[in-house]
């Protein structure tokens, strides 16, 4: 080689040398990274991640991805809350932050899972047109071991508009005991309280592994809660064996909310009349949720034409379904009417907390008879002629469903029926039970034939020792043209009397 030659080649390789290589453009290449993999069991966890667009370099430039979609998926037993997220812009090296919800069960074993991420992104080729791409990375995550806690049983009393208790069991299903710790229970819902405020809290000193523990809580629903279940938080914090701490993430606590206490009348009988005491008698049954304790049938009063005797008649506890006959003895006046009548009762009773309560009215539809007559009254021998007298019999029948006593009998008539002895007196009427009782009567001589109406009323004691004055009945009497012969006696006293006034004339005369 020549020296002139050997120049050139120096000079060409030191211009080589001196000029930069020019830098790689490499297509999207996106992963994650996460701060702090580690999810808590018995709950549902946010995990925060990043998704980073990062080449295979340090010098190499990325190009942006975009409309990037992130689907991911379940694995093993951790459930993926979250099923879809999106990043509208991920340029080179500039983090997009985003989480996830997942729901890991408590008794899940311990140790590093992988949450599939799946991706479909589009970029530019460098050529002047989008291609898109789709692809599945992977969100490392990893499950911590000590304590874990789940909700096994819940168990509540609490009515609408009323109180009750929530039971609430919790049992420690992970790999070790748990010290100091606090289940905070709390209600996002306006209409629940527990105790006196929005939360409530209970503490445990030692918490064994596999152990169950029951929590009360005091429950009040207010007026405007609904029937159905409502959705309580709970969190637990505690201590682990190694002497750190720990929290759960928000368990779930479901709360059934249970309709108002109800009752329902059944066999509903009457024997209500007008103008008489009766009963009103039926069944009542416990068609709420819980117990009603010390139970009693209320029947406020209706008045003014009906009067209940008794206006509470107690049946005792009632369990739920239980029924429980009861009895009203009621009085309804002369003035009332018959025909069907609507009464509201209800029932007072004292809930599992020992308050006093009241259900709404319970309608009970019953029919009111018509008025009927205490006794019944035949005459026995109804019939007299004019100018004769003699003894009037009547039969009495007691027509009610309760013995009466001390029945006085009475009778009253208008001329020309006349009596010298108008009452009769009985001792005791059994239901149905007649009895004849036999009065004086007598017709005037110039009384008319035809039918005269004879009255009659009665002075009792009912059952309750009561005295009664009776509607007032009317007998037919029947008055018949007199029967003796000869010259009628009336005409014969007129002449008799002329006769003797005459002839005191005469002497008068005479003497004169």
């Amino acid at each position: 080689m020549t020296r002139k030659a050997l120049a050139v080649l120096i000079v060409a390789s030191l211009l080589v040398s001196t000029v930069p290589a020019a830098a790689l453009t490499s297509n999207p290449n996106i992963q994650t990274i996460t701060p702090d993999p580690s999810l808590q069991p018995g709950g549902v966890n946010e995990l925060s991640f990043q998704l980073v667009n990062d080449g295979e370099g340090a010098e190499d430039e990325t190009r942006s991805a975009h409309n990037v979609h992130i689907r991911p998926r379940d694995v093993g037993r951790i459930d993926v809350e979250t099923r879809h997220l999106y990043v509208e812009q991920l340029p080179d090296g500039t983090p997009a932050g985003l989480s996830l919800k997942l729901n890991v069960p408590s008794d899940i074993e311990s140790g590093t899972y992988r949450i599939p991420l799946r991706l479909s992104y589009e970029y530019d080729s460098g050529a002047g047109n989008d291609v898109e791409r789709k692809t599945t990375i992977y969100l490392p995550v990893r499950v911590e071991s000590g304590p874990r806690f789940d909700v096994v049983d819940t168990s509540s009393t609490a009515t609408v508009s009323g109180q009750g208790t929530l039971e609430v069991t919790v049992q420690n299903v992970g790999d070790s005991a748990a010290y100091d710790s606090t289940l905070t229970l709390s209600s996002s819902a306006p209409d629940v309280q527990l105790g006196s405020s929005q939360s409530s809290t209970r503490f445990v000193d030692t918490w064994e592994r596999g152990a169950n523990r029951t929590f009360e809580f005091e429950t009040t629903l207010g007026d405007s809660a609904t029937v159905g279940n409502y959705s309580l938080g709970a969190q637990i914090d505690f201590e682990k064996p190694s002497g750190t701490t720990g929290s759960t993430p928000s368990l779930t606590v479901p709360l059934r909310a249970l309709p108002e206490m109800t009752f329902s009348v059944d066999d509903v009988s009457s024997s209500l009349r007008v103008g008489e005491t009766g009963t009103l008698s039926g069944t009542v049954t416990n068609t709420g949720p819980k117990a009603a304790n010390n139970a009693v049938v209320t029947f406020p009063d209706p008045g003014p034409t009906v009067t209940p005797i008794e206006t509470s008649v107690a049946v005792g506890s009632l369990e739920p379904g239980e029924s429980a006959p009861f009895e009203f003895d009621v009085e309804v006046t002369s003035s009332g009417s018959a025909g069907p009548r609507q009464f509201d009762l209800a029932v007072d009773y004292r809930d599992q907390d020992g308050s006093s309560r009241q259900s709404d009215d319970i309608p009970t539809r019953v029919e009111v008879g018509p008025k009927t007559p205490e006794f019944d009254v035949e005459p026995v021998n109804g019939t007299l002629s004019a100018g004769s007298d003699g003894e009037f019999e009547v039969t009495v029948t007691n027509t009610r469903d309760y013995a009466v006593s001390d029945v006085s009998a009475k009778i009253y008539m208008d001329s020309p029926l006349s009596s010298s002895d108008d009452e009769a007196f009985v001792d005791r009427l059994e239901p149905g039970e007649s009895e004849t009782v036999v009065f004086q009567l007598s017709a005037g001589g110039g009384a008319t034939a035809k039918t005269y109406p004879v009255k009659m009323d009665f002075q009792y004691d009912d059952e309750d020792g009561d005295t009664i004055i009776s509607d007032t009945y009317q007998i037919p009497v029947d008055v018949t043209a007199s029967s003796g012969g000869g010259l009628p006696i009336v005409p014969i006293l007129v002449v008799v009397a002329l006769v003797v006034v005459a002839g005191g004339y005469l002497y008068y005369r005479r003497q004169g």
